[in-house]
């Protein structure tokens, strides 16, 4: 692997740079009282935290060295950023899978019991606060989330059985638990169990929470399920199932890390999803059948209002016969257009599924399916996210093979890719995070 050679650097980089960590009230951001009423306008300071690992790929609970660096453009710069010296590492401290919001990250710590709210900035990362659970609990990075306003959020998991789905609400501000229960689901099959988080979205315009979920049981039918949900009370108000797609495109992580949903300009909620190839090779892990990885992808839409999936409806859908890819991340572009991360090592020529350069960028019309492929080099890492859309730009992280990783910066409206800036050759990039400061 090409960083292998930058071992020893890592190793001195660790040795010469501590791991900060401090404590520190919650920061104030108020208007002042005592102005007249006079119209002020209110101008949002932002920057972009790139996340790096060293010693390959990161996520999914890898021990990997973890370093962030906070830097004000996503634009070429004269020089490859280097993250010695300048960098938060928080390896000890924070996975990147994490609930992000304005300038915090939320997030369960490794074997704790609690929750905790941080911040990165000026080379280290800041415990802002944590507390502990009260009845439910929640494991490291397996529990799926969605914020109900702007200083709510509410997270899901299966219990530890399995049989049943809890949820807490967290106010944000001040980091408390606020209320807590069980989803009253409909049971599952004799032998069923709940897939570890699910998907939480939010629905603004009639106020609704949407929960997809599947059946782990090996002995279950390949569908899954959705549920709405009354925020406000947190009741199931209608549920159902789904069988075009075998699954969610994620399911053990929520969307912590990866965007596996969002809605478009009218107000539709799109999903991807995953289905089993049947060509799939034998595999070595704990399905003796075939490779969890081997699937296709398609993407299914609920329409604003409606509380059920648009049969009508299939993207990305020429499935297995002709479009084998499966769809890693999803980020709308607006004007029905769609940013896709595949894992495709047909398309890209790559030796197999398991860690090779074997995924690209593409866009989707929504409206014809016509796929895109945008003109960047293939990536390595299947369990991050390198893009980001911020107005009339998307940026596109790679994780080449022969050259530096680098941000590519899409311009949604003319179509044309431009070079961003370069990170120095020896870092895996995992992800880009926009931060209102």
């Amino acid at each position: 692997m090409k960083t292998s050679k930058f071992y020893a650097y890592a190793l001195t980089f660790l040795l010469s740079s501590a791991f900060m960590v401090s404590c520190s009230d919650d920061d104030k951001n108020e208007l002042d009282p005592t102005k007249g009423n006079e119209t002020e306008k209110i101008v949002e300071k932002k920057h972009f935290d790139i996340w790096v690992s060293l010693g390959g790929t990161s996520g999914m609970g890898k021990s990997k060295t973890q370093l962030v660096m906070n830097v004000n453009s996503l634009e070429e710069q004269e020089k490859a950023i280097d993250f010695k010296g300048v960098a938060a590492d928080v390896t000890a401290m924070l996975n990147q899978e994490s609930i992000i919001n304005g300038k915090y990250y939320y997030q369960v710590p490794k074997n704790t019991g609690r929750i905790g709210k941080y911040q990165i900035s000026n080379k280290k990362a800041t415990t802002i606060k944590e507390i502990a659970f009260s009845k439910n609990t929640f494991l490291d990075r397996r529990y799926s989330h969605a914020w109900i306003d702007d200083t709510t959020f509410v997270i899901a998991a299966a219990s530890g059985d399995k049989k049943q789905v809890i949820w807490t609400k967290i106010n944000a501000e001040n980091l408390t638990i606020t209320a807590e229960g069980t989803l009253n689901l409909p049971a599952l099959p004799e032998g069923g169990k709940f897939s570890t988080s699910g998907l939480l979205s939010y629905r603004k315009a009639d106020k609704k929470l949407i929960y997809l979920y599947t059946d782990k049981n090996k002995k279950a039918a390949k569908q899954f399920f959705y549920a709405f949900i009354n925020p406000a009370t947190m009741e199931v108000e209608k549920t159902g199932l789904e069988n075009r797609a075998e699954e969610m495109a994620g399911t053990a992580y929520g969307e912590l890390l990866q965007h596996k949903t969002f809605f478009d300009d009218k107000g539709n909620f799109y999903l991807a999803c995953s289905s089993q190839l049947q060509d799939a090779a034998p595999s070595v892990s704990t399905d003796k059948d075939r490779k969890s990885t081997e699937k296709y992808g398609s993407l299914l839409r609920i329409k604003k209002g409606e509380f059920s999936f648009d049969k009508t409806y299939v993207g990305f859908s020429k499935g297995e016969n002709d479009r084998k890819g499966k769809i890693v991340t999803v980020d709308y572009l607006g004007n029905d257009e769609a940013l896709l991360y595949i894992q495709d090592p047909e398309y890209t020529k790559a030796p197999g599924w398991g860690a090779n350069y074997n995924c690209y960028y593409a866009v989707l019309d929504l409206k014809t399916d016509k796929l895109e492929v945008l003109d960047l080099p293939f990536s390595e890492g299947t369990f991050s996210q390198r893009s980001l859309v911020e107005g009339d730009k998307a940026y596109i992280g790679v994780n080449p093979e022969k050259t530096a990783p680098c941000v590519y910066i899409y311009n949604i409206k003319s179509k044309k890719l431009t070079k961003g800036l370069s990170i120095t050759e020896g870092y895996s990039f995992d992800r880009i995070v926009s931060i209102t400061e």
